[in-house]
């Protein structure tokens, strides 16, 4: 520790005196810059932007410009055991991936996550899992993107559409869905091979009060194809498709433009479109079809959500 008054009555270190004393003056001087004025009490004469080093606090200081206060600078803990290889840990950090303290104590990094997680922790250390979410709550799977002129859309578990160790059930949102002919029926076929074939038997389905179909449906009407009649829109849902002991049902609620009057088609007053399916077969569904009757899908987007397991 060494501490020197820069501002002794004499001037600046040396002042008037002799030689002896001033050579004194200059090593206290040097010992004191070398040191950062260390003490456990501030030097009795100061500087602006002068150092002092605290040593009960361990606290490195720099004097204010005013020269009438300490702007603390850093605490250095003086037992700091830090590796080299812990250090370097700095120069390998990449973009989202943080620092933190191991099982030994010691500087680690953790990568960043995956999309959708989260950090957590177990009460000892800290981890990414994923976003934590309710069962019941709907998560995006899927989408078709724009279609253009396509027979059909399919989700497929192969394709990673369909996971029965997630969801129970799933929604299908479609958004103006328009047939490449006029008045077509937009319908849906399912699959137990993953999309190697379809059921499109008469008798494979039932709806509402038709006992014999070869589709579930998504519109009960033909939907139109002409000018300003903008296809088929709504919501479609499959009950437990995975579940073999049953069969598998289905709802729809759309709205579309009928070819036959250009009105609003859905039920006898024109209301939104609400109709009910089931496949008659207890057996894991794990692929599905949209296609119109005849004809090919010519514009619009299908969009697959699945429901959470609790």
């Amino acid at each position: 520790m060494a501490q020197f008054d820069f501002t002794t009555a004499d001037g600046p270190i040396v002042g008037t005196k002799s030689f002896p004393n001033t050579r004194a003056d200059i090593n206290s001087a040097l010992l004191a810059l070398v040191s950062n004025s260390s003490g456990d009490a501030e030097p009795t004469g100061t500087q602006a932007n002068q150092f002092w080093y605290e040593t009960d606090t361990n606290t490195l200081k720099i004097r204010n410009e005013a020269n009438d206060g300490w702007i603390n600078v850093l605490t250095l803990d003086e037992s700091m055991t830090a590796s080299a290889s812990e250090l370097n840990l700095l120069d390998d950090l990449t973009r989202g991936s943080i620092l933190y303290g191991d099982a030994s104590g010691e500087t680690a990094r953790l990568a960043k996550g995956a999309a959708n997680t989260v950090l957590t922790s177990d009460g000892t250390d800290i981890s990414w899992a994923a976003a934590a979410g309710g069962g019941g709550s709907m998560e995006f799977i899927a989408s078709s993107g724009a279609i253009s002129n396509a027979a059909d859309v399919q989700f497929r578990a192969q394709d990673g559409h369909f996971d029965s160790t997630k969801y129970d059930h799933y929604e299908f949102w479609f958004q103006h869905v328009i047939p490449e002919l006029d008045a077509k029926t937009l319908k849906a076929q399912t699959s137990t091979n993953d999309g190697g074939a379809y059921a499109s038997t008469d008798g494979d389905y039932h709806s509402n009060s038709t006992t014999d179909r070869d589709s579930l449906p998504v519109t009960h009407a033909d939907v139109g194809s002409d000018t300003n009649e903008f296809g088929v829109s709504g919501k479609f849902y499959l009950f437990s498709p995975h579940t073999t002991s049953a069969y598998t049902y289905s709802k729809t609620t759309t709205v579309f433009m009928g070819a036959a009057s250009g009105a609003i088609q859905g039920g006898e007053t024109n209301s939104p479109h609400q109709g009910v399916g089931v496949r008659l077969a207890a057996e894991d569904v794990d692929a599905i079809k949209f296609s119109f009757s005849s004809g090919n899908i010519e514009s619009g987007e299908i969009v697959m959500y699945g429901i959470k397991k609790s």
